[in-house]
């Protein structure tokens, strides 16, 4: 901006009274001036006006008011002209969609700014924005990453010594170690963040530590002081006139009081809380509350009511697209059906809880987060040392030049004094400034001793540091070796690749069905070849989701299980495909055993080896045998079908990733459901193979080790 132009603005603004008084900076003021004023302003001085309504806005907790405000100016500032003020405009959009739970606009928003050249940016702006998406991902569910943005961050506060923004980055880093149940570890980041908070005065940080612990500690069991931290967080949030605290903090009161059973009090401190919420359009917040009431209502015996609540919660949680939020209310959903005798129902919403939360949180991710805060850990340590070694080096200096000073000194006194002793005591002289120079000598020996211990220290911490890194390699390996199959393709069968093509088919069905009628037929053949493609990469994408979980789940619970119930199971999650089929299942349940095994990859197993026999049937109405025997100290299970067989060539090949046999035309599936059965028998320790002849039918047969304790089998 020019001189001309910056003076002209100062003129402007003081006379429509926004320099001169106290309301300098109000909306009004603001707007007035515009208003009166909008012919004679550049674009970039109309932004800069737009930019100070935004951020008045934004401290009223008016969120969606700052946004629109803020993309006026955006809409002002010349695109291709890079400023401080377009990247810090950037920061100021991605806070509003983040405040107004549009986490996907605030990630992509985010992810501009952090990538912006660091002479239009500050270290503590890129920070702060690292913490941000980390508490977005934390929302979305996607812990690692939000646990891998948050060390990112702290990194960058602890460089720069910015006690508030290491104090909100424990606060976040505690925030994902409560969704992940890790309560104790929750409440020791939220202390250290509080103390942190303290020392900056921060009071909305003070406010968020104390809400947080209270929370944390009603998770613990321990009520009495979560009502504690609960009412002081109110008491806060009511000195700072801070709405948002208020309702969230009156939502924390009202859990409390439903656990002790007062019902009626519960129910009054939540809808307060709803009604604050509903006008901030605080979509995140809502969903905490509706759950929270659903819950009062189902120990209040009205399960009805408690669905209604849980309804709204679960449609708000879809739309912003939290994981982390839908687990929670899933789990809720089968405790409600079970107590209404909803018993399928119930059981449907527990399988459909257990796979979502095994997507977000599982053993795998966890290691990954316990590595990198070790790697977080050890890169600290090696700064430190290197800072270490400087400060012994500019010491050493130091201690160089006071010698030499010091040794000028002492020279120059020395010759002082000979000269004017000289006639009378030379040779007295003499000998004083020899026992000068050793005391000296012996002063200059001792520092140099010292500094020989701290330099054996150093060398000691850094063999200390090689051991570890030595250790944390092999331990690398070893999960490089157990995960090889997992690093192939689990990634790539991630939300990132589902997500487009979710975009894909809903937007082409919107073609479909707003221009169909403008399409002539090779139009319409190739929707339908956009839609048929999409509709079978999400399948292969679920097929590869499930193999991976399979491969990281080596480790998962098993249990002594009936077979004879995974069979009816299964057999109940067939049952439209029997029937329309008219498939005829024989199974002995005699000699079906007890097993100890994972019961979910056991279901997984058996229903996919079943359904192929349906779907591959040919013309005569299937018939499916299910058989079991001990043979030595393991079970050997057989499927036997009427189907249309294998050939030989192809028996071992089957059993491959991505292996098909037929067009998709003739037979649908992915190639990924053999490749499972055979993961899942050889995690449970046995092996799966086939007999075949092509046109007379396939035998499956696949073992599985007895358990000691199990020793009252059926044998051959």
């Amino acid at each position: 901006m020019s001189h001309y132009r910056l003076i002209r603005l100062i003129f402007l603004l003081f006379f429509s009274g926004i320099v001169s008084n106290a309301s300098a900076n109000s909306i009004d003021s603001l707007l007035e001036t515009i208003q009166t004023s909008k012919n004679h302003l550049s674009d970039l001085e109309l932004a800069n006006l737009y930019i100070k309504i935004g951020s008045q806005l934004h401290d009223d907790e008016k969120y969606s008011e700052a946004l629109v405000y803020r993309q006026k100016a955006w809409e002002l500032l010349p695109q291709d002209h890079e400023s401080v003020e377009k990247y810090k405009l950037i920061a100021d959009m991605a806070s509003a969609q983040r405040w107004l739970n549009n986490f996907q606009e605030a990630l992509e928003l985010y992810t501009e700014f952090i990538s912006s050249p660091a002479e239009y940016t500050e270290q503590s702006e890129k920070a702060n924005a690292l913490s941000q998406m980390s508490a977005i991902y934390k929302n979305l569910g996607d812990y690692e990453l939000a646990y891998d943005y948050c060390l990112k961050a702290i990194g960058l506060f602890e460089a720069m010594r910015d006690t508030s923004g290491l104090a909100t980055s424990h606060y976040e880093l505690g925030s994902l170690f409560y969704y992940q149940d890790n309560f104790q570890q929750a409440l020791e980041q939220y202390r250290i963040a509080e103390k942190l908070f303290n020392q900056v005065e921060g009071s909305r940080g003070v406010y968020s530590c104390a809400a947080a612990i209270g929370t944390t500690y009603e998770s613990l069991g321990d009520l009495e002081k979560s009502l504690e931290y609960n009412k002081r967080s109110l008491l806060l949030a009511e000195n700072m006139n801070y709405r948002t605290g208020i309702a969230y903090s009156l939502t924390n009161i009202g859990t409390n009081y439903m656990h002790r059973g007062d019902f009626e009090r519960a129910r009054n401190f939540l809808r307060r809380s709803i009604t604050l919420k509903k006008e901030a359009n605080d979509r995140w917040g809502q969903i905490g509350t509706f759950r929270h009431m659903a819950d009062l209502e189902l120990r209040a015996s009205d399960p009805e009511q408690s669905l209604i609540y849980l309804d709204s919660a679960f449609i708000l949680a879809e739309g912003i697209g939290s994981k982390t939020r839908m687990i929670s209310l899933l789990e809720l959903y089968a405790d409600i059906h079970r107590d209404l005798g909803n018993f399928e129902k119930a059981l449907d919403y527990t399988y459909t809880y257990v796979q979502l939360r095994d997507s977000v949180l599982n053993e795998t991710t966890l290691r990954e987060m316990g590595q990198r805060q070790k790697r977080f850990e050890i890169q600290k340590r090696e700064k430190e040392i290197l800072l270490l070694k400087r400060e012994n080096d500019l010491l050493e200096s130091k201690k160089q030049i006071d010698k030499l000073y010091n040794a000028i000194f002492f020279a120059t006194a020395v010759f002082l004094l000979i000269m004017l002793i000289m006639v009378i005591n030379r040779f007295r002289t003499q000998k004083h400034t020899n026992e000068l120079l050793e005391d000296k000598n012996k002063e200059i020996n001792q520092k140099n001793e010292e500094l020989q211990q701290v330099n054996e220290l150093v060398t000691a911490t850094n063999a200390l540091l090689g051991e570890k890194n030595i250790q944390i390699e092999q331990q690398n390996k070893r999960l490089e070796d157990s995960n090889e199959d997992l690093r192939n393709f689990a990634s790539v069968a991630s939300h990132d690749l589902k997500e487009p093509l979710r975009m894909i088919n809903a937007y082409t069905k919107i073609l479909n069905k707003r221009y169909q009628h403008l399409f002539d037929e090779n139009a319409n053949e190739f929707m339908g070849y956009i839609v048929d493609a999409v509709s079978r990469m999400e399948g292969l994408l679920n097929g590869l989701l499930d193999y991976s979980r399979v491969s990281i789940g080596k480790d998962a619970q098993k249990a002594i299980i009936q077979t004879r119930d995974i069979i009816d199971l299964v057999k109940g999650n067939l049952k439209f495909s029997i029937l329309k089929n008219e498939a005829e299942i024989k199974v002995d349940y005699d000699v079906l055993p007890p097993i100890r095994a994972n019961q979910t990859q056991m279901v997984q197993l058996f229903q996919n080896l079943m359904s192929n026999a349906i779907k591959f049937r040919g013309e005569r109405k299937p018939v499916i045998t299910v058989n079991c025997c001990r043979r030595n100290q393991e079970y050997l299970f057989t499927i036997q079908d009427n189907g249309i067989g294998i050939s030989d060539e192809n028996r071992e090949k089957i059993f491959e990733m991505f292996r098909r046999l037929h067009t998709k035309e003739e037979y649908e599936g992915t190639g990924i459901g053999l490749a499972t059965c055979k993961k899942i028998v050889e995690r449970h320790g046995g092996r799966i193979w086939v007999e075949s002849e092509a046109g007379q039918g396939s035998t499956f047969f696949f073992t599985l080790p007895v358990v000691k304790e199990l020793e009252n089998a059926p044998s051959a």
